[in-house]
Order: structure tokens, then sequence, then C-alpha cells
């Protein structure tokens, strides 16, 4: 079994992972104890492999897809979950373009190149519930123009995509990457947040701000 448990602050908040694709890419899958439907969070390059972990962890329904960014590691099982359980697909209004290019969701890096639509569209600071999880979208450009993070305040959690990871932070050399916005995005949007937030970054492991405040060499 590849799924790794994480358990954020709340006691009946689950968050468990699948490393997915050549780039280790984490996919997440989160929901509440007790609770009959998930969300998944950036499905990987694997839609049936992320169906049959829906399945094994023993909910028959998926309330979401949530994508942090466009790109093609992130986004490529998205479609073929999207078809196998009838959930719709969720990123922020300003991923459009980088969604529907295959040149600039770098999707022929991982295979098939690909093109497509959200069915609906995220704009800054909008909130909502998915599986129980009250959510708040933080726009975070910088890796991508519209690459964004969910947070669920309540539970101390942080979804991040490629803006930060542990001691380091998002590449911003491919289209609409700038270094300048993704250190302004870190600095507001995630650094303001409480030390014990926990963050779930799209690849490698769980870190927290306040680890990352203090070690990050990539913060001084």
């Amino acid at each position: 079994m590849i799924l790794k448990g994480l358990q954020a602050d709340m006691v009946d908040l689950k968050v468990k992972r699948r490393v997915l694709s050549a780039c280790q890419t984490n996919c997440y899958y989160v929901y509440r104890e007790g609770a009959d439907e998930i969300a998944v969070i950036d499905p990987g390059d694997n839609g049936e492999i992320v169906y049959e972990d829906v399945k094994s962890l023993g909910f028959e329904k998926i309330a979401g897809i949530l994508l942090t960014h466009g790109h093609g590691d992130h986004t490529g099982g998205a479609l073929k979950l999207k078809e196998l359980s009838g959930a719709k697909i969720y990123a922020h209004e300003d991923e459009a373009e980088i969604l529907k290019d295959p040149e600039k969701n770098l999707s022929g890096w991982f295979g098939k190149a690909y093109g497509f639509e959200a069915d609906e569209y995220f704009h800054d600071k909008q909130t909502f519930s998915m599986a129980g999880v009250d959510f708040e979208v933080l726009h975070t450009p910088g890796h991508t123009k519209g690459g964004c993070c969910f947070y669920a305040a309540e539970d101390k959690t942080l979804f991040c995509g490629d803006t930060i990871f542990n001691c380091s932070v998002g590449r911003t050399d491919f289209y609409s990457g700038s270094m300048r916005q993704l250190g302004d995005s870190i600095r507001e949007r995630i650094m303001t947040l409480p030390d014990e937030v926990k963050l779930y970054s799209g690849h490698g492991d769980a870190t927290t701000v306040g680890y990352e405040r203090k070690y990050n060499p990539c913060l001084a």
C-alpha cells in the first residue's frame, strides 16, 4: 500500500497522500472522519489509481477535484478521474489559459499533450465547503500566474501546491512564472499564517509555516 497517512491538528480531519508521476507529485485525499464524500487535490498523472484509492478508503463519492495549478504532473489524471467519478474539476480563474494550452501546461512532457477547461473557476479569497471542510482560496502567483492554495483555517492546514516546499520554493522558469510574484505570495499569503499551520506541498514531505519561517533558506 503506497498511501501514506498524514493527520492534521483536528482529530476528525484526515489527509492521505499518494505520490504519482515521474515528478513524484503529491496527490491528497481530504475528508472528515465519518463523512460520506472526499475531496481530491491534484490527482497527479493517473486518474484510475486515484479512483481506486478513493474506493479503497471507503468512498463512493468525490465531492470535487481541486487543482492548485495547471502543470501536467498535477493535472494529468483529472479528466479520467472526472469521467470515472462524475466529480467537477476546480481551479483558480487565472489558470484557465494554462489549463487549455498544452505548451503552457507542459502536459507533453509527461505523455500525450492535452488541454481542458475546469468546470468551475475560483477567485481569490473565495470560500467554499467541500467534503465537510471549509476552504479559502489563496491566490499565490509565481510558480504559475493562476497558482493557488487551499486553506482550511479551522484545521490549520494549507494545501500549497508548488508555491512552497519543505526548505525550498517552487521554480519560476516556466510560462508565467515570476520570482518576484512568488516571493510576494509566500511572504504575504503564507508567512502571515500562524506558525502551527501545516503545509502540504505538491512535492516532498509536509512541513509547517513556523518551520519554514525559521529554516527555509530561500526565504532568507
